[in-house]
């Protein structure tokens, strides 16, 4: 069962411990439990009631379920807030819809100076004047243009996607800070994946196991976790 279906029907503000091998490792009150954490699936949950009457409702986890870094608790918003809030999320997606119309036009036109780079080759001055002296020169021209043509279709193909592949290299505690940073800038928690990725999920951005961000192209995140120094390998 999803840890959700038992909390929402806590109707006062308990206090919910979060408990693993009979261990609390966090603690939130029911009303202030983050959306994330509602989705984990749970073991078992029964109510704490000590001799002070301090009641708690206790939820049982398996090993390694829950992530390594909590989400900061749900924000209580007003009405007002919310209205606000439903508001700018109805503009963001009427925003976003126009521009996905407008971006297949776009995509094509970089597509198409993408290619016209990819018909321009190299050429030697030397060769010009002298014309070369043994049979190897022709095998070594063809594998550049084969090189060149590769290189133009990566370029094309990173254009198209709008994505990015950045190779921190960063390790242990390193790489948690660079998932932190990340998730600062764009203002998601970053989510730990146990086996196989053993990677951080931040919102659209992944950082693998061996320190590489990848998402969704954002320069000005780029830059951001450059001047923490975060640089790429």
């Amino acid at each position: 069962m999803k840890t959700g279906k038992i909390t929402a029907k806590l109707r006062d503000a308990v206090p919910v411990c979060l408990m693993v091998e009979g261990q609390e490792v966090k603690r939130y009150k029911n009303i202030d439990l983050p959306d994330m954490l509602k989705e984990v699936e749970m073991l078992d949950f029964h109510f704490n009631v000590p001799e002070d009457g301090k009641i708690t409702f206790e939820i049982s986890y398996a090993q390694g379920v829950l992530p390594e870094v909590f989400p900061e608790p749900r924000a209580k918003m007003t009405r007002a807030e919310k209205a606000a809030a439903k508001a700018a999320a109805k503009a963001a997606a009427e925003q976003e819809a126009t521009a996905e119309g407008n971006a297949p036009a776009a995509m094509q036109e970089a597509t198409q100076e993408v290619t016209a780079l990819a018909e321009i080759k190299p050429f030697d001055i030397a060769a010009l004047i002298a014309p070369p002296t043994t049979e190897e020169a022709a095998p070594e021209a063809e594998q550049e243009a084969e090189e060149t043509t590769e290189q133009a279709a990566e370029e094309s193909e990173a254009e198209e996607t709008g994505s990015m592949e950045i190779h921190y290299n960063v390790t242990g505690p390193r790489r948690k800070e660079l998932a932190t940073a990340v998730g600062n800038f764009i203002g998601t928690a970053p989510v730990y994946m146990k086996a196989p990725t053993y990677g951080f999920a931040v919102s659209n951005y992944i950082i693998d196991k061996n320190g590489t961000l990848t998402g969704e192209n954002n320069k000005a995140l780029v830059e951001a976790l450059a001047k923490q120094g975060f640089t790429a390998a």
